[in-house]
């Protein structure tokens, strides 16, 4: 599946309390909003989204990348102001033709069976969100076939109702017999105007809905969204399961990789678990190698993986040891196995419900360590029998 977002207005009304980011980085429990989607289409098995970027871009260039949770990221720049509509055209040039793809709006998250949206037909079906006042969105109607008949303007008057949740499923090639300016509203320019023509579908969702373009809501989706968006992780010692365990490895040309490793990663990251290393390195304490050698190493091992289209989210490490040679890294830290530490901060900084992930060892203190963070799934393994593992939902 692939997906354009769009991302690229200024969010004016939210500038009081989000400030120097555009509204889509707007921090929420230490990630920016845009997280939530991009992990919510992850989910739900999207492996390639536009993200349509304009006011201050970079950031959310520099933020994300050209991939994340291991989907392909691509950028569609606005050198200047086109609209919601003139974004999605701009956005098309970088997906499939031939393919449906899943546009959303930036600002505001629904959670939706998109396994059922995506067996919807037409050229464009638009998601509908039930709410008990339509005031601030205007309200869309439907007759018995689903078939979008009229849009209702804002009002004053609190009235309930369907609004447009800012989710369309569209067939890439909807604009082609339109003349379209370069900048125009997908919804007024573009909706209201071709109605009849377009024939668009009505979805129900009737999932967690806010969005977040007035501070009030901005602050609820803070204290909300994190509970409701949780991560599943595989956890992964690295000596012993990811490379063969020769005692001490630090250099490159000694880092063997087991047998299976990139297979099994592969397959849980199609699963859509995030991919978390967690790895003592007493190895530093006692001197054998540096912390800045232990760093490249992870760089490198790092992009291997990446090489076989496998995103590692993060290496966790710790140094640390009661009885380093290093005086620095002497200590008996939460950090190390078969404490918790590495876990606990990873479940903390990637939003993980652990009782949905999983964790690979190759010794008893890695599966205490499990067990003290509240990991559902522990296997023991050694180098030899990653390969058999077999990554099932």
């Amino acid at each position: 599946m692939q997906a354009i977002i769009l991302a690229g207005g200024f969010g004016t009304r939210l500038q009081a309390v989000v400030k120097d980011v555009p509204k889509s980085l707007a921090d929420i429990s230490g990630r920016p909003f845009l997280a939530y989607l991009l992990q919510n289409l992850r989910n739900h098995g999207v492996k390639k989204v536009v993200i349509s970027v304009g006011y201050l871009q970079e950031k959310i260039i520099g933020y994300f990348g050209d991939s994340y949770l291991g989907m392909e990221v691509v950028y569609a720049r606005e050198d200047k102001p086109l609209g919601t509509g003139g974004a999605i055209v701009n956005s098309l040039k970088f997906i499939d033709q031939n393919k449906p793809v899943l546009v959303l709006n930036g600002d505001s998250f629904l959670k939706v069976d998109y396994s059922k949206l995506f067996s919807r037909c037409g050229n464009l079906v638009m998601v509908l969100r039930k709410m008990d006042d339509c005031s601030r969105y205007g309200r869309v109607i439907f007759d018995e076939n689903s078939l979008i008949k009229n849009f209702e303007e804002k009002s004053s008057e609190k009235n309930p109702g369907f609004i447009n949740a800012g989710i369309y499923l569209l067939n890439p090639k909807i604009f082609q017999k339109f003349s379209l300016q370069e900048q125009f509203s997908f919804e007024s320019d573009f909706l209201a105007k071709h109605l009849l023509e377009v024939e668009p579908q009505a979805f129900i969702a009737d999932g967690y809905f806010i969005d977040i373009g007035v501070p009030e809501d901005y602050t609820k989706a803070k204290k909300e969204l994190p509970s409701l968006t949780k991560n599943k992780a595989l956890f992964l010692d690295r000596d012993g399961v990811i490379n063969i365990n020769h005692g001490h490895v630090f250099e490159k040309e000694k880092f063997h990789f087991v047998d299976g490793i990139f297979d099994f990663c592969k397959r849980a990251q199609e699963l859509g678990y995030l991919l978390i290393v967690v790895t003592n390195q007493a190895g530093i304490a006692k001197g054998f190698y540096t912390e800045e050698q232990f760093l490249e190493l992870t760089k490198w091992m790092e992009n291997e993986f990446q090489k076989h289209g496998i995103k590692i989210t993060k290496t966790f490490y710790c140094p640390y040891h009661i009885e380093a040679k290093i005086k620095k890294y002497r200590q008996d830290s939460f950090d190390r196995k078969p404490n918790p530490g590495m876990l606990l901060k990873a479940i903390a900084e990637f939003n993980i419900d652990p009782k949905k992930s999983l964790i690979i060892g190759d010794k008893e203190s890695d599966m205490q360590a499990a067990k003290s963070a509240g990991i559902a799934s522990k296997i023991m393994v050694d180098s030899l029998s990653v390969k058999n593992l077999n990554f099932e939902k």
